[in-house]
């Protein structure tokens, strides 16, 4: 596991081949996302990452429904932070988000594909077969 890194209301580490992106939920009170934290984002992704790609599980549970579609509609779409990683695996807390989001036709991604999850170890089991997948092309 890499050191993890604090990075504005997030805490990222590389673990197993995966990015993990936890959300504190302390600190995450606003209704709304902000883009301008997915530069700083990027900027830990590639230090940690050093040159590879790797899938990332980004762990919404502590968040609040508003907060968590508003965190999955800014990093899906999102043409750099896409261009960082893998595959997206968001982990949510409840149907309605992943409801929300299947319903969501806009973020649908065939570069880096994106997945919401009730449950981290199918997030992570998706993100390992993601990785080996990718893989076995180089």
């Amino acid at each position: 596991m890499s050191k993890p890194i604090k990075c504005n209301k997030t805490i990222i580490w590389l673990e197993e081949n995966i990015l993990f992106c936890k959300f504190i939920g302390d600190e995450c009170n606003n209704t709304k996302f902000s883009k301008d934290c997915l530069e700083e984002y990027i900027r830990v992704i590639t230090e940690i990452s050093d040159g590879s790609y790797f899938p990332l599980v980004i762990d919404l549970k502590q968040l609040k429904n508003n907060y968590a579609l508003s965190v999955i509609k800014t990093m899906a779409n999102h043409l750099e932070f896409r261009s960082a990683i893998l595959s997206k695996s968001f982990v949510v807390n409840s149907f309605y988000v992943q409801f929300a989001f299947i319903a969501s036709k806009v973020i649908q991604d065939p570069v880096a594909p994106n997945k919401v999850f009730l449950s981290y170890n199918k997030a992570v089991a998706f993100s390992l077969e993601t990785n080996q997948s990718f893989n076995a092309l180089y």
